[in-house]
């Protein structure tokens, strides 16, 4: 199974090939021209494949639409060779061998924060819970230490707390597309159907 994997939550973006759930290629971007450096990256990559995986969020309102538009694009409208996953499904399949309990955040509005909790087992049928929360909640949560914390949402805390003090795997503040399609990769093979190519932001 050839997988391209797109990832545009946030400004550190990525593209990568899988096959048969094996990295080949992968190449990372920071850039506010999302859509510039897909189009680079792909002459990279290549567009090869029987999937396009793409993260339909929460995360970076112009980005998650850049992503999803670009997937659509790549399968001129075979919208069945696409596969979405959350920014959580990825983040959080890369924790699941660790089997620590973790907090996933991802920024939202002002001092609101969309987050997710992982309780140390990795279910691929089952979509974890999305939820909002404001940070006068959350800080007090996250100062009882007994969560690691990951996703872009953590480098917000620094206007809240010491983030130096906090339980957190720093090379999981951001999504990888290698991530998203492992997940997705397992997903297939478990016949598990795709979210829908909706994003997943603040209507």
């Amino acid at each position: 199974m050839k997988i391209l994997s797109i990832e545009t939550t946030t400004n550190f973006g990525s593209v990568a090939f899988l096959e048969d759930g094996l990295i080949k290629r992968e190449v990372f971007f920071e850039s506010d021209d999302i859509a510039g450096e897909i189009v680079d990256k792909l002459d990279v990559i290549g567009n090869n494949f029987d999937y396009v995986v793409v993260s339909i969020g929460p995360g970076s309102w112009t980005g998650i639409r850049i992503g999803i538009s670009f997937a659509k694009g790549l399968v001129c409208g075979d919208i069945n060779k696409i596969y979405c996953v959350s920014i959580f499904d990825s983040l959080f399949y890369s924790i699941k061998d660790i089997k620590v309990k973790s907090i996933c955040l991802v920024p939202s509005k002002k001092e609101e924060f969309y987050y997710s909790e992982f309780k140390g087992e990795f279910d691929y049928e089952k979509n974890f819970k999305i939820n909002k929360i404001g940070a006068e909640k959350l800080i007090p949560l996250v100062k009882t230490n007994k969560y690691f914390l990951i996703g872009p949402g953590v480098l917000n805390l620094k206007e809240f707390i010491n983030i130096e003090r906090i339980k957190t795997i720093k090379f999981l503040w951001y999504p990888r597309a290698s991530m998203n399609g492992f997940v997705a990769y397992e997903k297939i093979r478990r016949n598990i159907k795709s979210l829908p190519p909706e994003p997943i932001y603040e209507k």
